[in-house]
Formats: structure tokens, C-alpha cells, sequence
């Protein structure tokens, strides 16, 4: 055995047996935790998770129906300045009436060392406070005093619902190291839950059965599986049965950190996640919950906030039949309609599938939330004889879907089949085009619901390139200095994003950006079509920059500063996708006029850079003409809009010799 491998072997021996020294009982904190300076596999770590324990379980509430209890213990240790934010905890819960739900905090300790003796602070009720998020939301939140580096806190919460269609979610990754994470999850056997487990961790697994009692009280005549109880007065009752346990553990779970080219960092979190897939009272037949997608759509169509509103015409037919007069061709009816309602409505800002309430209403007041646009125009379309649909989806901010059932949705765009395709359509967005989405919806797969109340899946992923072509014709005097003139056109995504980001920045502001970014002095600066989504954003710029100067030479990038500098990927491995949002492609077309009485020394060669199966491809021409002009045409293709992992070292490596060849240097020397 080589020495490095005895080493590693040593050190996890050391590790795991100071995991089974460590006492985590509550209040148990040592002066060995106390005095730790850093992380043991992650030294730059502000904070860490020493140990995290949830058990999740079933009881009863008051009215004798099920609630699901959890109760969570955490002990987190302060390293340096940079982790005092953990020591702010706070844990959401909805409140609507009796079916409301509720977290309580205790335990509540920070523990310092101070002369070698520990130092206990415990956390007053007036530290726990509760911020209300909305009229349905609040947060139960803690703020620890005394915290300095070195603290270890200790805190546990018990949140109880009534909301049993998922188990509560366990995160076992966090954005600070977590040495043990534990969970149980106790799910009585007439409830069956489907499952989905992170596959980016390792996790220890195992499961056992037991009984399990439990006291209630019931009133209105229904006992505890929602039978007669016999009895309209409250009662007293008991109840043993046998539940399931599942455990699971994770032991020096590294921090995750953001990558680049990552749609949602939460979809890559190592987790456990449970949601409600059949019950069996006794003495009842089983009950199936949202077993397949197409069951799904059909309920979610006959909410009275979704296929009502969309079969309801009545309100703007007068309208779309003025808008539509002599119109035949069904792209051009989409065309027609789509740009009114995106320029109609005002969307409020809410990401929903369902509707706030009546659609006419909506339309009169000329705003809603993402459905009652969306919907809207779906409604129209049909109207108007289009075979159109309303596709649900997660925002990347919501996340992947995980499980087959409708709470996993929040958000609704349109889509219209016009020949060879189903064209994509957001009417939330004035700068949105057609099958061009705002990025929020670009998140992998949303069900389209038919006619006929069936969910088709609908790749969400952009397939066409978005093109950004530049043209840039640069003079070099003897002193150095360029005066160049650039045009950069944007097209589809990259005119969209454009659009968003820029439509209400000042031209100063604008201008600023630019020569913070490239190193130039902007003269002059226009931005043409900004208003126009039918057609490419154009930015035309007058500036000037210097080069590099030494004795009689002058040395300068072939891409001037519109080079790219570093690669991107970092990271000695990748595990998650690389989510490039678009397939695009960059067009370079740079020409650079050598200044009177000097001539070319050294010029880079022209190259062709390709991955494996040419996802990403580079082309890079150079060449002297007889007008003494050095041409360069450089072009970038990004085939996919989302690449597996496995490609991710091919991809690093090509960025990697892409950087390096725009970094070379052309050398011009005096005649």
C-alpha cells in the first residue's frame, strides 16, 4: 500500500472514530467543538453543521385527524466572522383558519468559551419572533446573541401540519459543510408515499417497523379514519398501529457551491422527498393519488380557475373578431393575438397555473397574474380556431419537477401548433416573442394538457441558436491607439435578454458598462430596435483603447478586449448539468488596420476547435491582406441548450485551448 493511500485510510479511521466519540445530545456541547478552529475537510468554511437530527411523525390534531410532526435539532459551530449569518434561523409555516400550521422553538443556546470554561447564553422568548411573508405566510424566526467566532449553537423546532399529500422534505447538503445529518421519517401503514432520493451523495439507508400509540380527541361524529365515531360530543380516544421507519444518514456532507452554467443550484442539494401515493383506512378500499400525469392534467382542467376560464369567450369575442378580420393563415392569427394580449395585459408579477378569479374581470382592468394572461390567451387562440393548449411548468426558481402531482406546477404559458412544431408562447413579457419564453420558463419539461385532458410532455428547451453576430473595424495609429467603430447584433434569446436586462438603463449607464467591461473610452453609443421584438437588437459604439507598446513593437490580442480571458469551468470535476439556458452561436468579423511604417512579426495561427460530438465547436481565421489589414473571423456554435456532465472535462479542455488562442498576441515591429 503506497504511503499517501495508508494516510487517507488513517485519517478517515481518525474521523469516523471522533463521529462515534461525539456526544449530540442537547447541551452536550464539548471544549474540543468549542476550540476548533476550521472545518476538517473544508478549511475556508464560515460555519458548519456539527450535527442535524429530524424526526418526522404522525399524530393527531385536536378536531382527531392527522397532522404530520417535526421535530428538528441542530448544532452549528461559528468559525469566523462570515458565518455569524448563520446564526439567524428562521423556518416558514401558512396559516389559513384551522388548518392552519405552527412552529415553536426551544433549546435555544449559544455556547462560547470563556477561560477555558464553557459559557452558556440561553435565548429568551422575546429573541423568537414571527414576520408575516403574506396573508397566508409567516416565519417563525431566532436571532442568537453573543455569537462570536468560535460559538456553538444549538437550537430545536417543532412544525406541525395538517397537510399530509408530502412529507416534509430533508435537505442533507447545505452551503456550509454538515458533518452528520440524520432523518426518520415514521408514516403509519395505511399511508404509502413514493419517493425520490438525491443521487449527488452517498446516504446510509435502512427501515425497520413498529407499533405505535397514540391518544385524540374527536368531536362533530367522525373518529379517526373518518368514520362515525357514534358520537357528536368531544371524545377521548386511543389508537395503536404500525407505522414504518425510514432512516437515513450523511456524514461530512461537503458545502454546496454555485457553479457556473447551473439552472437552479436547490435541484443538485442532496435530499430525501416524499409525496402521497395511496391510502387504505380500514374497512375502505384503497385510495389513489395522482398515480399518472394524464389524471393530473384532467384535475387540474376542472378547477373552476382553469378550463372554465379558458372555455369562457364571451368577454373579448368582439374584440379578437375586429383583430382578426380577413385573417386565414393560422401563424399570422397567432402572430396577431399574441401581440395583443402581451401588449393588453400587464402581468402583476404572481407566478401561478390557476386564476385569480374571473377572467373578464381581468381583462377589464388589463392586468393578472401569469394564468389569467396566459389562460387568456389560450382561450383566445382557440377562440380564433388555433390548436392551442395551456402547458404547465416549474420555474427554474421553483424548480425541477419531482413527483407526478399538480403542487409541483407553478406557472402556465401557452402553446400553439403551427406546421412542423408546438410554438411556445408567454404573454407575461412585452419583450417575449414567439417560441421565444421568458427564462423563467426555461426549465427542461412542462405537460401540455389536450383536448382530449392528456398530459404530452413538451420539451421547454430551446433547439434553434440564438445568434450575436459583431463587426468591428479598428485603426491602430503609431502611438498605439485604436479608434474602432463596432456593431453587435442580437438575435432571438440574446436579443431577449437584451430587452430585460436593458430597456430601462439610461444610455450612460449603458455606456458605463461597457467601459468598465472591455477597458475603452466610449465617443459614441446607440442602441437601435430596442422596442422592436420582431427584430434584432442593434448596438452600434465609437471608441477608442490602446494597445501594449515596447521600443519599436507593438503586441495586441487578435480579438482586441472581446476576448475570452478565463475559462469559465473551474471546477476539477462536474456532477450537475451544464445548463447553458439557449443554443447560440457568436460570429466575430474584426478588422484591424496596421498603422503606416510597420509591418506584421508574428501572427497567431488559424485553428479549428471541436468537442466530442461538436456540442461546441470554434473556428478561428487570421490573415494579412494586401491592404495591409489583419482579418480575423472567429465563430463560437453551442449545439445544445443542456449538456451532461459526463461531457463536462471535454468541455473544460476546450475552453481551456479557446482561451488560450484568443490571449496569443500579434506582434507588429517597425519597418
Amino acid at each position: 500500500m503506497k504511503a499517501g493511500r495508508q494516510i487517507s485510510v488513517l485519517l478517515l479511521l481518525l474521523t469516523t472514530a471522533t463521529l462515534l466519540a461525539q456526544n449530540y445530545k442537547p447541551g452536550k456541547v464539548s471544549e474540543k467543538e468549542l476550540e476548533e478552529k476550521a472545518c476538517p475537510y473544508d478549511a475556508d468554511a464560515p460555519a458548519a453543521i456539527l450535527y442535524e437530527k429530524g424526526e418526522i411523525s404522525f399524530d393527531f390534531n385536536s378536531q382527531g385527524k392527522w397532522i404530520i410532526v417535526t421535530d428538528v435539532f441542530v448544532r452549528l459551530k461559528v468559525y469566523s466572522k462570515d458565518g455569524y449569518g448563520y446564526a439567524n434561523e428562521g423556518v416558514s409555516y401558512y396559516v389559513d383558519g384551522v388548518n392552519s400550521e405552527s412552529v415553536d422553538f426551544s433549546d435555544l443556546v449559544v455556547y462560547n468559551l470563556s477561560d477555558g470554561k464553557v459559557d452558556k447564553t440561553k435565548i429568551k422568548d422575546d429573541d423568537v419572533f414571527d414576520e408575516e411573508i403574506n396573508k397566508k405566510w409567516r416565519v417563525k424566526k431566532v436571532a442568537f446573541p453573543n455569537v462570536k467566532e468560535g460559538s456553538v449553537i444549538e437550537y430545536r423546532y417543532i412544525k406541525k401540519t395538517p397537510y399530509i399529500a408530502s412529507l416534509p422534505d430533508w435537505y442533507f447538503q447545505s452551503d456550509i459543510p454538515v458533518k452528520k445529518s440524520e432523518v426518520e421519517f415514521a408514516v403509519p401503514q395505511c399511508f404509502v408515499y413514493s419517493r425520490i432520493l438525491s443521487p449527488y451523495f452517498p446516504l446510509e439507508q435502512d427501515k425497520k417497523t413498529r407499533n405505535a400509540y397514540r391518544e385524540y380527541s374527536t368531536s362533530v361524529g367522525k373518529g379517526v379514519y373518518g368514520t362515525s365515531s357514534g358520537s357528536n360530543k368531544s371524545e377521548k380516544a386511543s389508537l395503536t398501529f404500525t407505522e414504518n421507519v425510514y432512516i437515513y444518514k450523511a456524514e461530512n456532507v461537503p458545502a454546496l457551491k454555485n457553479e457556473i452554467f447551473v439552472d437552479n443550484i436547490n435541484n443538485y442539494r442532496s435530499f430525501v422527498k416524499h409525496q402521497l401515493s395511496s391510502s387504505q383506512m380500514p374497512g375502505e378500499p384503497e385510495k389513489k393519488y395522482a398515480s399518472d400525469w394524464d389524471t393530473v392534467a384532467a384535475k387540474i382542467y376542472e378547477d373552476e380557475d382553469f378550463g372554465k376560464q379558458i372555455e369562457n369567450q364571451s368577454y373579448y369575442k368582439e374584440d379578437v373578431d375586429a383583430l382578426l378580420k380577413g385573417v386565414t393563415d393560422d401563424e399570422k392569427k397567432v402572430e396577431i393575438i399574441f401581440d395583443y394580449v402581451k401588449n393588453k395585459m400587464a402581468w402583476n408579477g404572481d407566478k401561478s397555473y390557476l386564476c385569480t378569479g374571473n377572467l373578464k374581470r381581468a381583462y377589464e382592468s388589463r392586468t393578472g397574474n401569469s394564468a389569467d394572461i396566459n389562460l387568456m390567451l389560450v382561450s383566445m387562440l382557440k377562440y380564433a380556431g388555433v390548436n392551442a393548449n395551456p402547458i404547465l411548468l416549474s420555474t427554474r426558481d421553483n424548480g425541477h419537477v419531482a413527483f407526478v402531482n399538480r403542487s409541483e406546477f407553478n406557472y402556465v404559458i401557452a402553446g400553439a401548433q403551427l406546421p412542423g412544431k408546438v410554438v411556445l408562447l408567454d404573454a407575461t413579457s412585452k419583450n417575449a416573442g414567439i417560441d421565444v419564453v421568458p427564462v423563467r420558463t426555461l426549465n427542461v419539461f412542462g405537460r401540455m394538457i389536450t383536448d382530449d385532458l392528456k398530459a404530452k410532455e413538451i420539451s421547454l428547451m430551446p433547439e434553434k441558436k440564438s445568434r450575436t453576430n459583431v463587426m468591428l473595424i479598428a485603426s491602430l495609429d503609431a502611438e498605439g491607439q485604436i479608434d474602432a467603430n463596432m456593431k453587435k447584433q442580437y438575435f432571438d434569446y440574446e436579443a431577449l435578454i437584451y430587452r430585460e436586462e436593458k430597456v430601462n438603463i439610461s444610455d450612460d449607464d449603458k455606456i458605463r458598462r461597457l467601459e468598465n467591461r472591455y477597458g475603452i473610452r466610449i465617443e459614441e453609443y446607440t442602441a437601435s430596435n430596442v422596442n422592436e421584438v420582431g427584430k434584432a437588437v442593434v448596438e452600434e459604439v465609437s471608441f477608442t483603447s490602446d494597445v501594449d507598446v515596447a521600443g519599436n513593437k507593438m503586441y495586441f490580442s487578435p480579438m482586441l478586449m472581446l476576448g475570452m480571458t478565463q475559462n469559465p469551468f473551474k471546477q476539477e470535476e462536474r456532477v450537475y448539468p451544464i445548463d447553458i439556458l439557449y443554443p447560440r452561436q457568436e460570429r466575430y468579423a474584426i478588422t484591424i488596420n496596421i498603422p503606416e511604417g510597420y509591418k506584421v512579426e508574428s501572427l497567431p495561427e488559424s485553428m479549428a476547435l471541436g468537442t466530442q460530438d461538436d456540442f461546441v465547436s470554434y473556428k478561428f481565421i487570421v490573415a494579412v491582406n494586401q491592404n495591409n489589414q489583419i482579418q480575423i473571423i472567429a465563430q463560437e456554435d453551442v449545439k445544445y441548450a443542456r449538456i451532461n456532465p459526463e461531457y463536462y472535462q471535454g468541455l473544460k479542455a476546450f475552453y481551456g485551448d479557446l482561451v488560450k488562442k484568443q490571449t496569443e498576441k500579434i506582434v507588429l515591429v517597425k519597418e
